[in-house]
């Protein structure tokens, strides 16, 4: 290392210093604790490729939700988790104490020239590509913290890696985007996998030869990695492949190190947005009509799951009750659980030294069942205490931060996003662990508005979390978070039909505005199309004169002239088809990110209707106080905790009169928290629906139970 780079340094960490100094502005954002061991786990057992050593994409006054929760099987335990925490107004986003300290070398190690290696991963979300969605402020929290990562530095040994998510165009792997088996299956997944793995082999290679040299010795090199929906099953399957493909001994118990030159690795940091895999078949194929997925019918998708007889089971009046009201409501029973190819890979190494899994309070749709960091692991829920999983409002983007500003008649400034606050968390938490991401004073210029949120966003966001109050597992936060949702819906709905149509206007409002970007977007992608294809006609035409020439039969010194001259041609000519198929496709990427809202009041009214229509269904179960052959009695005793909380959120509204009156509540909901079912519509998702927990494979969690567990010694 040269005095100069050494100077340079020291000017660096000078300068962060007397900021840090100068910057009244603090950090005080508050972290969650550590999940912890539940109790014994009586539950199905992982399957298919799912190895253990190897495995892992809204108030009412009167409602008191039960602690109990949902899921399937027969499995019974409490997975904790915790309430998401408070947001602060003074907070400045970037520690700038932490910030030097980070930057500032380690004196023995600047002398000596050895080197201290640090690999950064930002997998983004289905249909999340930082190219087409910044421009319309649509890009993801994942995207927001590679830009604020330190860039690449080959002299520093720093590296941030970006992959666009599955479903939207990935040049260096073929996926062209916007593909139905993208965007449904997680298809090129695989292929961004190895993408990754080669970029950091590649990475390597250089300071492996540096250090050959002792002098340059590669003391420790560092990973972490972030990700959000498909993104964040990517890159927990990265983790496992990474560990099984680059590390010797990956589980064993001595120091991690990297099958090349043995040097020691360490796995600082995973940030994870609301893990959806969903890899293959999704869960939802197992309740939804093939005929009507296909015409994209979800009205007949519903009809089909509410009727067919061999999905009885799962219509609202079965699932809402279980023998001493016990947890276990499964909406999509079946095979079919998402979790295939590099999907089955959801198991997180204990070896990774700290886990943030964020999860969406308010998501419900069958296609997106969330996979907990928490293992099965004979017969227990095992999540060592440095994986921690805390519950954030919203539905899953809304989490993840890729809503569009407008989209769903919600937020309509870049800066009223509620995905904002669980970045800034997310930011903090990656800091802390010592992940080099830049402080907020060198950001380039712009760049600041990625974190810049309202001060009424923050309000708002921090009655809703006074309001839900502390809880300690993941199904006492599940429960009581859709308690208030279900409590602001049942008000929403009534107020529509006394003539209140502000909701409506929102949506209409987005809808015009988005409309017109996509017929402006359209015209520019039908352009570039047609660049496109002339470029590849003329590459076409250059080969066939070639191949003309070349089978002559009597080749002349002219003839192998005329050869030369056209491979220098068509060497320009396919330049510029790749340049042109390129440009056609980014703007592609584009077009397809822009939210359609055709038919977003339609879907809305409709599914209030079905809302509607499920509890009226329980109801008339419990009036009519049937005792079933088989199957248990149904009564308000025998209500699973999910659907007391829904029952209760609709009698406070309609028979009570004392349903949700908090204004700021309401707000919360209506300026805030997207409706993804509404947006989405393309299963058989029932509105009452709990959302599925997976846990550690393809095994579905009980939310919670009333009493608190003994923790377990095994995850001590």
């Amino acid at each position: 290392m040269t005095r100069k780079n050494l100077k340079s340094t020291s000017t660096r960490t000078a300068t962060l210093k007397r900021l840090s100094q100068t910057d009244p502005h603090r950090r005080v954002w508050s972290t969650a604790k550590a999940a912890k061991t539940g109790p014994n786990f009586q539950g199905a057992q992982m399957k298919k490729n799912q190895k253990n050593d190897q495995v892992g994409d809204r108030l009412s006054p009167a409602l008191k939700p039960h602690a109990k929760a949902l899921g399937a099987d027969d499995v019974d335990t409490v997975l904790r988790a915790t309430s998401a925490p408070s947001s602060s107004k003074s907070v400045h986003l970037a520690d700038l104490a932490i910030a030097c300290k980070l930057e500032q070398p380690d004196t023995a190690q600047a002398l000596t020239c050895k080197q201290t290696l640090w690999f950064s991963f930002f997998f983004d979300g289905t249909g999340n590509n930082l190219d087409a969605d910044e421009e319309t402020h649509k890009h993801s929290n994942v995207a927001k913290l590679y830009r604020a990562h330190v860039e690449n530095d080959k002299t520093r040994g720093i590296y941030r890696l970006y992959i666009p998510g599955v479903g939207t165009y990935f040049k260096e792997v073929g996926d062209p985007g916007g593909t139905d088996l993208g965007l449904g299956t997680g298809a090129f997944g695989e292929e961004r996998l190895e993408w990754a793995l080669k970029r950091f082999d590649k990475l390597l290679t250089p300071h492996v030869r540096r250090a050959a040299n002792p002098t340059n010795d590669i003391v420790e090199v560092n990973i972490s990695a972030f990700g959000f929906s498909r993104g964040a099953a990517l890159a927990r399957a990265f983790i496992a492949m990474f560990l099984e493909q680059r590390c010797s001994d990956p589980h064993g118990k001595s120091v991690l190190r990297l099958k090349t030159g043995s040097y020691p690795v360490r796995i600082r940091f995973m940030g994870l947005f609301d893990t959806v895999a969903s890899v293959g078949t999704p869960m939802s194929m197992n309740n939804t009509s093939v005929a009507g997925a296909a015409v994209g019918s979800v009205a007949l998708c519903i009809n089909h799951r509410l009727n067919d007889i061999g999905l009885a089971d799962v219509t609202p009046d079965r699932l809402a009750f279980a023998k001493d009201a016990r947890p276990g409501a499964d909406p999509a029973i079946g095979s079919a659980d998402g979790h295939n190819s590099w999907g089955g890979r959801m198991r997180i190494s204990p070896a990774v030294e700290e886990v943030r899994h964020f999860i969406a309070a308010h998501e419900m749709r069958n296609s997106f069942p969330v996979d907990s960091i928490a293992v099965l692991e004979r017969g227990k829920i095992i999540c060592p205490k440095h994986f921690i999983e805390t519950v954030y409002p919203g539905a899953h983007s809304d989490v993840g931060g890729s809503y569009r500003p407008g989209e769903g008649g919600r937020a309509f400034a870049p800066s009223e996003k509620l995905g904002l606050i669980p970045l800034a968390h997310m930011f903090q938490h990656a800091l802390e662990k010592g992940v080099p991401l830049l402080p907020r004073c060198a950001w380039p210029g712009g760049q600041t508005k990625d974190f810049e949120i309202q001060s009424s966003v923050r309000e708002s966001y921090n009655h809703y979390i006074k309001v839900i109050g502390t809880k300690s597992s993941l199904g006492a936060v599940l429960i009581a978070s859709m308690g208030l949702y279900f409590a602001w819906r049942f008000r929403a709905i009534r107020r529509k039909a006394e003539g209140d149509n502000s909701e409506t206007i929102r949506v209409y409002r987005s809808h015009i505005t988005f409309d017109n970007d996509k017929r402006l977007q359209t015209l520019e992608v039908a352009k570039l199309e047609t660049k496109s294809a002339e470029a590849t006609k003329k590459c076409n035409e250059l080969r066939a004169r070639r191949s003309r020439l070349v089978t002559m039969a009597n080749r002349s010194v002219t003839n192998a002239e005329a050869i030369k001259e056209l491979d220098y041609s068509l060497v320009d000519a396919e330049l510029l088809q790749t340049q042109a198929q390129d440009a056609y496709l980014k703007a592609k990427a584009k077009l397809d990110t822009i939210p359609g809202m055709s038919n977003f009041n339609a879907m809305l009214t409709m599914y209030d209707k079905q809302l509607l229509s499920d509890v009226a269904a329980i109801l008339k179960s419990i009036s009519e106080n049937s005792s079933p052959i088989f199957g248990p009695e149904r009564t308000r005793a025998t209500l699973r905790p999910h659907y007391r909380a829904l029952v209760a959120a609709y009698e406070n509204e309609y028979v009570h009169k004392k349903g949700l009156t908090d204004p700021k509540l309401i707000a919360f909901f209506d300026n805030y928290v997207h409706d993804s079912l509404s947006g989405f519509a393309k299963d058989a998702t029932l509105p009452s629906d709990p959302r599925v927990v997976y846990v550690g494979g393809d095994s579905k969690l009980q939310y919670a139970s009333l009493t608190q567990p003994e923790r377990d010694s095994a995850t001590a």
